[in-house]
């Protein structure tokens, strides 16, 4: 008899492997890892007898074709990670039901409907200042402003999917019609650790966080870390600790906010000079998205009063937001 969780134990290493080197699984979408992640998701998908496509936005369809003119059940989740992230994040939420439709087969069963296992691209937002286009583009709320954005290196999602061999002109029609689904169906690893806490194997989502995300850039002035008088000193990272102190604080004294400042850049970034400019970060998250937006909108007012308290050049943009 196949021993089910060992099988998925040795689906997820396999899988896993497919990173940057490094501590944990650093996985981005449109990338080496991410092709060969894709090839060893699309052979053991044919094996399994369905059908593979990798549609406009780069997810990975398996395909079981059931009863004529039956409803489609969607299963699946995301097969890129964060930075250093963990091994189970995501890609089992593609293991598991790949592997119940491999039981299903072995057993004989018939399936009442059609079933596609998804393997989204793009969940993280960790490449790309946004984050869902697999999903968006299937639900058809996809904007298609996303595909200009860039990524570190200043390459449009546009430029990468194509060098991915994809067409980004296609997103905004991969629509799904709401007729034709049954469902859709997310396994995934509670990160809390809210469950492991309470020492209870599974949970049921009762909801899902809105996300925002912010880009804040603080430009000062630079000077010599041993000559320049503290009076006076337009220092930007002071500003920006400022900032962060604040995120902290807003979360800390809000009822089901959670705030993060996650990245920040520093310049000129050397030991002996005050720092000239500091690029940020801030996320806010809450499932009620008056709470979110009410946290945003809080964080932009500190901003432009810091801005007068310190005499920083203080820019703050939301660049992303998904409601609950």
């Amino acid at each position: 008899m196949t021993d089910w969780g060992a099988e998925a134990g040795v689906l997820r290493a396999e899988l896993s492997a497919c990173s940057e080197p490094g501590p944990g699984v650093t996985r981005l979408p449109f990338t080496p890892e991410h092709r060969a992640t894709l090839k060893i998701l699309t052979a053991r998908m044919e094996a399994a007898g369905l059908t593979v496509t990798l549609d406009a936005a780069g997810t990975l369809i398996g395909r079981a074709e059931e009863p004529p003119g039956s409803k489609t059940l969607l299963l699946g989740s995301h097969q890129d990670s964060v930075r250093e992230g963990g091994a189970y994040d995501g890609i089992m939420g593609v293991v598991l039901p790949l592997l119940a439709l491999e039981k299903l087969r072995a057993d004989g069963s018939v399936l009442p409907v059609s079933v596609e296992i998804l393997a989204f691209a793009d969940e993280e937002g960790v490449r790309f200042p946004t984050a869902l286009v697999g999903s968006r583009a299937l639900a058809g709320t996809v904007d298609p402003a996303v595909l200009e954005m860039c990524d570190a290196t200043w390459i449009s999602l546009r430029t990468v999917m194509r060098e991915f061999g994809l067409d980004p002109d296609q997103v905004h029609s991969l629509g799904r019609k709401p007729s034709e689904i049954m469902g859709f169906i997310e396994t995934h690893i509670e990160q809390g650790p809210v469950l492991e806490r309470a020492d209870q194997p599974l949970g049921l989502v009762t909801s899902i966080c809105g996300i925002e995300r912010h880009q804040i850039t603080l430009t000062g002035e630079t000077g010599h870390a041993g000559t320049l008088p503290m009076e006076g000193r337009r220092d930007a990272l002071v500003g920006a600790a400022a900032l962060v102190t604040e995120v902290n604080r807003l979360a800390r004294t809000t009822p089901d906010l959670r705030g993060t400042v996650g990245a920040r850049e520093v310049s000129p970034n050397v030991v002996n000079a005050v720092p000239r400019e500091v690029r940020m970060t801030a996320e806010f998250r809450s499932p009620e998205d008056d709470t979110r937006e009410a946290a945003g909108a809080a964080l932009h007012c500190f901003a432009e009063e810091l801005a007068v308290e310190t005499g920083l050049r203080v820019i703050c943009t939301r660049s992303y937001a998904q409601p609950a």
